[in-house]
């Protein structure tokens, strides 16, 4: 037995949540020492990996002549700047690991000691210093033999101060109030606690008592976001953006942890229900035209996804890559999967895709056609896709149920996404700028009522979602909504009136996919009093005509949706531009709201359907 084999298991006796089976050298995080030719390897029989890895050292190149980043704090937020110090990084210790090109190792040498400067990393917004924390923490580690003992000290020191104390204390004069994620079960908690272990193990000898007291405590509170969000079949809660976000630190955690402590430290994570799975919730959420059903508070916006490969090193699925491969090449001519710190974690789709075996685990090149079309993803809040295939001319379809009050949630139960031939034509307008919001003094994370989340800003309430509503009624925020489904039918339904009790008895959405056609039914009971329902939905049409019931939307670019309104009372409807309340918020530029209004007397009960269609 080697010696550093030894010493470890000597480190590491009576510990009670694992055992060490790996060495103390570095590079220890992620891709260990010498694995280097077998990485670049399979990088070169793959050519879609090929370019990713020359883009990525192109990249390197440019962030060589780049200014140095300030310790700027927008709003309560420093994390463009932690991301971006991670993105310089991660990409600079790549290249000067597969290239052996000194630049590479100076530059971010530099770097790490200007970030080592910075007198802190904003723990009150402890995103931030975790980020902050896996930048030098890599750099630290698989620049180790290369850095000299002065640099080492230095970094060594804001990892431990900045970082690890940080994550002890949380800060200075913090009253428990930076430390709030520990017990949270979203994405907050499986970033920060990721970032603290690795972190932790890439200074564990450094650090032995400080690191062993952060990674078992990070082994604990992060199985609270892995049994809350991924249970049971992976649907998380929280959408497409903060799924990529909480999961990639998850699996930075899980990798971390296995590569350093073996594979027996990390059985019960990787087994956890629904968190394999969540890779097929990520790519149904995905429409053919390479945007996301971005419901709550996520952007329809999409980048490539390392952690869709690292799933595929657990439960291997030649499908769940398809639509990575269709992303490479809708950014291949501007290479903008390398340059924007949303991708700031790029270099870990080829330690995991390309990897380090005799073969490339992940051939991008030809992955597997999708077969699956219809998408019930139950949990805590629900969703279900329909789709008539995975090309960019085919028909998408999302529906949301679930509740309001989930983390990023918003007032969208009954919500649905439409597109077709890459026209969106019901589509949800996301979220705004946190920080332009938080300049404004408007405190938009309490999720109560009264909030001015619910009232003060545009695009979070149901008003601003293609949902159904009595006028001028909000949803209540507490009560969740489960969905069910039919595969054969191809559609998918959902009771809300718990969500508008004062006004309705029943409320009954089904949503269906006819061939090219969505469907919306609405069965509706009034309550009491009478009352004025809305039938609205976001889009992107921009002319609205009528003739009798037949409704025709046509948007910019000419294309037309018929809509047909069957139902037993009079309505109107009506295309409003999508008008933004408050200045600090987006513009919502060339979004309208189609509204389709008509009463229902006290006790009655109507059915509407509406049935969209685009005209071929």
């Amino acid at each position: 037995m080697k010696l550093y084999t030894v010493l470890i298991a000597l480190l590491l006796a009576g510990s009670t949540f694992m055992n060490a089976q790996s060495d103390l050298s570095h590079p220890r995080l992620f891709l260990r020492a010498g694995q280097e030719k077998a990485l670049l390897a399979n990088i070169r029989k793959d050519s879609i990996w090929n370019e990713m890895h020359n883009e990525i050292i192109k990249e390197a190149e440019v962030i060589c002549g780049l200014d140095m980043l300030q310790r700027k704090v927008v709003g309560p937020r420093m994390h463009a700047i932690s991301c971006e110090a991670l993105r310089r990084v991660l990409f600079l210790s790549y290249s000067y690991r597969m290239t052996g090109r000194e630049e590479f190792a100076v530059r971010a040498e530099k770097e790490m000691l200007h970030l080592s400067g910075f007198v802190d990393y904003n723990p009150s917004h402890f995103l931030d210093t975790s980020e902050m924390g896996v930048a030098l923490s890599i750099g630290y580690d698989w620049l180790f033999d290369w850095l000299n003992p002065q640099s080492k000290e230095v970094i060594l020191k804001a990892i431990q101060d900045k970082v690890l104390t940080t994550g002890i204390t949380g800060g200075e004069g913090d009253q428990g109030y930076n430390l709030r994620w520990l017990e949270r079960a979203n994405n907050w908690n499986q970033v920060c606690n990721g970032g603290l272990t690795v972190a932790s193990i890439a200074t564990y000898t450094e650090n032995q008592e400080l690191s062993e007291t952060i990674i078992k405590r990070s082994c604990e509170a992060i199985l609270i976001p892995m049994e809350w969000e991924y249970a049971p079949m992976g649907c998380f809660p929280e959408g497409f953006g903060y799924w990529a976000f909480g999961t990639q630190f998850n699996i930075l955690f899980v990798d971390a942890m296995e590569k350093f402590f073996g594979p027996e430290s990390v059985v019960k994570y990787k087994e956890m229900p629904g968190f394999i799975q969540s890779g097929h919730y990520s790519q149904q959420l995905i429409t053919p035209s390479l945007r996301t059903f971005g419901y709550s508070d996520n952007s329809t916006r999409i980048y490539l996804e390392p952690a869709v490969m690292w799933f595929n090193t657990v439960k291997p699925d030649p499908a769940m890559y398809y639509m990575q491969k269709r992303l490479f090449y809708k950014f291949q001519k501007s290479a903008s999967y390398v340059k924007t710190i949303k991708n700031r974690l790029i270099p870990f789709m080829l330690i995991w895709g390309a990897g380090t075996g005799d073969e490339p685990a992940v051939c991008l090149n030809n992955p597997e056609y999708p077969t699956e079309t219809y998408y019930l993803g139950q949990g805590k809040n629900d969703i279900c896709v329909m789709r008539s295939g995975w090309t960019k001319d085919d028909v998408y379809l999302g529906f949301k149920a679930g509740r309001v009050r989930s983390p990023h949630g918003h007032m969208d139960v009954g919500s649905f996404y439409y597109e077709v031939d890459s026209v969106r034509w019901s589509l949800d307008l996301g979220s705004d700028d946190y920080g332009k919001i938080a300049l404004a003094n408007v405190n938009m994370f309490d999720m109560t009522p009264g909030s001015p989340r619910w009232h003060v800003l545009t695009k979070y309430n149901n008003f601003a979602h293609s949902t159904t509503f009595p006028e001028g009624v909000h949803q209540q925020t507490k009560p969740t909504c489960p969905m069910t489904g039919s595969r054969e039918k191809m559609q998918a339904s959902t009771s809300f009136a718990c969500l508008y009790p004062k006004q309705l008895d029943s409320l009954v959405r089904t949503v269906s996919l006819k061939d090219r056609s969505a469907v919306i039914e609405d069965f509706v009971m009034a309550g009491n009093s009478e009352v004025e329902m809305v039938w609205n939905m976001t889009t992107e049409g921009c002319d609205l005509n009528r003739k009798g019931k037949n409704l025709t939307l046509t948007n910019p670019d000419g294309k037309v949706l018929d809509i047909k309104v069957k139902t037993q009372t009079p309505f109107r409807a009506e295309l409003v531009p999508a008008e933004r309340k408050n200045k600090f918020e987006g513009l919502n530029k060339g979004i309208y709201w189609l509204r389709i209004i008509y009463n229902v007397p006290a006790q009655c009960s109507e059915k509407i359907t509406v049935t969209m269609t685009p005209r071929q």
